[in-house]
């Protein structure tokens, strides 16, 4: 343990308390807030309004915008078509494609989710039972 050096170039000397505490500590920061969780009725609403990811939409709208950067758009070249243009949308499909192929997402249901149950009861009388769920859930999702 008396040979042990600082990580070189890093900063973090684990020879010490204070600097184990500080990688600790770093490892828990949180760099900035997370974002509001959005209400779950326009989570509801929102989710079937979306049209899904297009990977010419969105080259589309990347190819509009470069005007503003100054660089050309068009077919400005003398020996065809922009290619510049060509390879954006190769990018573009090549970034959503692998979304769509290989994202995973995955949620979890807080517990407290109130459920309504309906059995039959003695004689087929209708029971019915209220509660709220005691664990979490867990569901997995795809995006499109």
């Amino acid at each position: 343990m008396a040979n042990e050096k600082p990580i070189p170039d890093s900063g973090i000397n684990l020879n010490s308390i204070n600097g184990i505490i500080n990688v600790i500590s770093a490892a828990f920061s949180v760099p900035e807030p997370p974002i509001e969780p959005l209400p779950p009725q326009l989570v509801m609403v929102g989710a079937k309004l979306r049209p899904g990811l297009s990977a010419q939409g969105i080259a589309a709208d990347i190819i509009s915008k470069q005007s503003n950067a100054g660089r050309p758009v068009g077919d400005v070249f003398a020996d065809g078509p922009n290619v510049e243009e060509a390879m954006e949308l190769i990018r573009v499909q090549e970034i959503v494609n692998y979304l769509l192929t290989n994202a995973k997402i995955e949620v979890v249901l807080p517990p407290g989710i109130q459920v309504v149950s309906v059995g039959v009861g003695n004689l087929g009388a209708p029971v019915i039972s209220f509660g709220s769920t005691t664990t979490m859930g867990i569901a997995d999702g795809v995006i499109r």
